[in-house]
């Protein structure tokens, strides 16, 4: 329906407070990825660490 004649003051707090409710989860789920995003490990910068044991790579005989 496109015409809204039929809303009453009724529908239209609930409307709002709807959009109210809306935007708060948003703000809340936003928060809470920040959060997340925050509290992990810093991302390796560079080449990764080569492993610590004493054996030659599998291609050392190829060079």
């Amino acid at each position: 329906m496109a015409d809204d004649s039929w809303k009453d003051a009724r529908v239209r707090e609930a409307e709002e407070a709807l959009a109210v409710a809306v935007r708060t989860a948003d703000e809340i789920i936003a928060d809470a990825q920040r959060a997340v995003v925050a509290s992990l490990p810093p991302a390796p910068s560079g080449r990764p660490e080569p492993p610590e044991d004493d054996q030659p790579p599998i291609l050392h005989d190829a060079w």
